[in-house]
């Protein structure tokens, strides 16, 4: 079985695949009640920074914080710090302030 996209290391990826990874998981947040399971299987632990800061990312900006006490594993982002250098995901970032520019991502 291939390992989820969220766990792969990240060294050699460009913004087109940060980008992929972003979408995946944002169709993966955004229906969280089809994708339930899979959601509570993640290991936090495995995933590389950017991957924890576009979860975060995703769930804070469709009000979804109930879902770190929903799933316990989730629990953890609470505590993500915006990224050291900026995360770009889009040649012509949107320029609106909100969670994706406080934690140094580009969209």
């Amino acid at each position: 079985m291939k390992e989820k996209i969220y766990y792969e290391v990240q060294h050699d990826w460009n913004k087109d695949d940060y980008y992929y990874l972003h979408r995946t998981l944002h169709r993966l947040f955004y229906y969280y009640q089809k994708n339930s399971m899979e959601i509570s299987e993640m290991d936090i632990d495995k995933m590389t920074d950017k991957t924890k800061v576009l979860i975060y990312c995703i769930i804070k900006y469709y009000n979804y914080d109930f879902l770190f006490s929903e799933y316990k594993n989730l629990a953890a982002l609470e505590n993500v710090k915006p990224l050291p250098e900026t995360l770009v995901l889009d040649e012509k970032p949107l320029n609106e302030d909100n969670i994706y520019k406080q934690m140094n991502v580009a969209i």
